[in-house]
This record gives C-alpha cells, structure tokens and sequence, in this order.
C-alpha cells in the first residue's frame, strides 16, 4: 500500500515527529455515537461539484435530496478534499458519486425514510461514496464487475489516510486495507463504500507501515501529555481489541491530557488471521530487556519493524499508562509496579483480575525497564468476535482510568 499524505496536513500541524491530520475548530458538532445521535448545525453537502455528483438511492436519481446530505464541517471538508486528491491524481475518471450522509439534525436515518435505511449515519460522520464504475457512467455499479477496482482501491487508501475510523466495503469488491479500519460488510455495500470518521476533537497520524506495507495508524483524542495509550491489537488472532479501540475513537475527549490509541500494531497478521506477523514473529516475545532466543521471538530483540514502531511511540509519548488488548482469557493480567491499576480497571470493566508472571520479550516488561514510574497491563477479552456496543464496557473503563 502506498504512504499517502493525510488531508490537510500543514507544517504547523506536526506533534512528536508526526504529521497530523487535526480538526480545526467549527461550529457544527457530532454529538453521541454513530449508531445513536445527533448533529448540531449541520453543514449541507452541495447537489453536485466539478468532481462530484449525489445520488439518490431510493429514488434513483441525481442529485440527492438535500435533508440526505449534511454532515459535520469536517466530514463534508474531509470528502471534497479527498475527492480532489483523487480528481488530480486520475484527471481523466469520471467524478465520483455520493450518497447519504446524514439527515440536518443527525438522529434515526431508517426504512422509514426509504428503503434500506441506515443503522448509523446519525451524527454527521458518515458518507456513502460509490465505487467509480469501468464505464464511466454517473450512477452506482449494478453489480461488482463493473467497479474499476484500481480507482476504488486508490480512493480507499485515501480515506484511510485521511483519518477515517472505519471505511465498510462489500464482500465482492476485492478490496482491501489495514483490517482494524477496513472492514467488509455482507450487505448493501458491493456499489458504495461507507466512509466514517472518529468523533469530534480526534487527530491522527500514520507513525509507520508494518512489513508488507499496511499503514499502521495512531489517533489522539484530547490535548496535552499522554495519560493513556490503548493498543487494540498485537497477536493477529486476538483482534477484538481493535473494536474497543474503534469505540473509543467516538468517546469524549478527556477534560486533561490526551488518550492516544492505536486500533491495530500487526495489520498484516490480522488479515491472516494468525498471531504473528509476516516474518513468523510473536511481537510480544521480541521487545527488549526480557527477550530469549525462542522459535517465534525473532532473530534479536526488536528485530520486527512493528515492535520498533511500538517503541518510538511509546518513549515519544512517555504515557502514564499503557494498556495491551489481547484474548481469549477474559480477565485482567498485570505483575509488579502496574498491579493496582490493573485491579481498578477490572473493577470497572466488571472482569477477572490475575497476578500472572510476564511471558519473556514482553510490552508490559520493557515498558516498566525502559520507562520507570509508567504502568503497563494487559486486558485478555473474551474469545470470539466483540460487537461495537459491546465494546463500550471496555471502553468506558479506559476512560474511568484517564478522566
């Protein structure tokens, strides 16, 4: 996948070494989740423009009606300024097409109002955008195979680039993306991909790409000093964390400090479904300070491109505490100095708590060693797959620990 540069990024908006892509302030506001809110002085996304037109999907038809395309300042920004870069890359595509955003005030988007309705599209941070069909027709793709899948994939990675939190494609498209933020859905989405962006007051930035290339992002929710760092995913088969880290991206940003999340540290062996990355490594056995020669440890402490990316962000950061999802073992494991605060999250997300000893190369160890005074646990979900409103559970208990 190619590194593409976040929308508006500018040279003012550099924190830590990192380009971030940061909302500016603006009058209109998300309020509550995707699935359950509203939208304050929601911004109207125009009929039509030099490189984009809006479809009605209900009644089949260009433009869409108005009351079906507001959106907060941002995300209507976000989809012009992404639709250009697209437009300049592939000067001669057709423009693009756009669907439902949100209704003027957010709220339930339905059946009701048209068949098939929509279980989120709430609070102005969702987009429906058509695939761009082979035949250059201004209308969605009847059917997979009519998608230009080059120019879907590139208009992908850019959405990705930009920020979004979630980009929801069809089964029968054929593409792809960091797993933790491109998620296939098995219906209604093999002519459009929904585009999602995180909650007001989130920035992001890509801090690397893993070893085939998957863009492994950070977002920031807040201002100020790190207190909290969640890392959603690290064994590739132990991925539900990575949903608690989408929610996360819709919560409220703390009063102080800032929580910084990062959905996914080992994209390539999430979409393979296995616990190591593409070299065959257990990222959490190759950190250093209690790394062994074992056969899924690596070649040398640190040797794995991703457990590196770890460690620069977390000694940029110097977070207070740092929180390692995993699976399947439903509880809470921490040893040493992290101990009491491991004890309050299982408090507060209602689980198991376990005095474990740490596995050799571990996160949480080199984190005590490299950082004294910084905390650093590991949270075992439960086995299978985790819901977004499940997730909120886990989610309010990261909170509880930052506020």
């Amino acid at each position: 996948m190619r590194r593409l540069v976040p929308a508006g990024l500018c040279a003012a908006a550099v924190l830590s070494g990192y380009g971030w892509a940061a909302p500016s302030p603006e009058a209109s506001r998300a309020v509550g989740l995707p699935w359950q809110g509203r939208l304050v002085a929601g911004v109207e996304l125009p009929a039509s423009g030099e490189r984009f037109f809006t479809w009605d999907f209900v009644r089949r038809r260009s433009p869409n009606r108005a009351w079906r395309r507001h959106g907060t300042t941002r995300l209507v920004r976000t989809l012009v300024e992404v639709i250009g870069e697209y437009a300049a890359a592939h000067p001669g595509a057709p423009r693009l097409g756009i669907g439902d955003l949100s209704r003027p005030d957010g709220g339930r988007f339905g059946a009701e109002l048209g068949p098939p309705g929509h279980a989120s599209h709430q609070n102005g941070l969702d987009a429906d955008v058509y695939y761009p069909r082979k035949d250059g027709r201004e209308r969605p793709p009847a059917r997979p195979r009519q998608i230009d899948r080059g120019l879907a994939q590139d208009l992908l990675d850019r959405f990705v680039a930009a920020g979004a939190s979630n980009v929801f494609v069809g089964p029968n498209t054929g593409l792809s993306g960091p797993p933790a933020v491109v998620e296939v859905l098995p219906s209604h989405h093999d002519n459009h991909m929904h585009v999602r962006l995180p909650g007001d007051g989130v920035a992001s930035a890509e801090i690397g790409t893993s070893m085939l290339g998957q863009s492994i992002r950070a977002f920031r929710l807040g201002r100020g000093s790190a207190r909290v760092l969640v890392i959603g995913c690290v064994h590739g088969d132990e991925c539900a964390g990575s949903i608690v880290a989408t929610r996360l991206l819709h919560a409220r940003p703390p009063g102080s400090g800032s929580i910084w999340v990062v959905p996914d540290l080992n994209p390539d062996g999430h979409a393979a479904k296995r616990r190591t990355n593409a070299r065959g490594v257990d990222l959490n056995r190759n950190f250093p300070g209690t790394w062994r020669g074992l056969p899924v440890s690596g070649e040398a402490p640190a040797s794995e491109l991703e457990t590196r990316l770890a460690m620069r962000l977390i000694r940029r950061l110097r977070p207070e505490l740092t929180i390692w999802f995993h699976q399947p073992q439903a509880l809470v494991r921490a040893t040493g100095p992290s101990v009491a605060i491991a004890r309050r999250f299982a408090r507060l997300a209602r689980m198991r708590f376990r005095e474990l000893p740490r596995p050799p190369g571990s996160a949480t160890e080199w984190q005590h060693r490299a950082l004294p005074g910084t905390r650093a646990f590991v949270v075992e979900l439960p086995p299978g797959v985790l819901h977004i409103r499940e997730a909120g559970r886990y989610s309010r208990a990261v909170l509880g620990l930052a506020g």
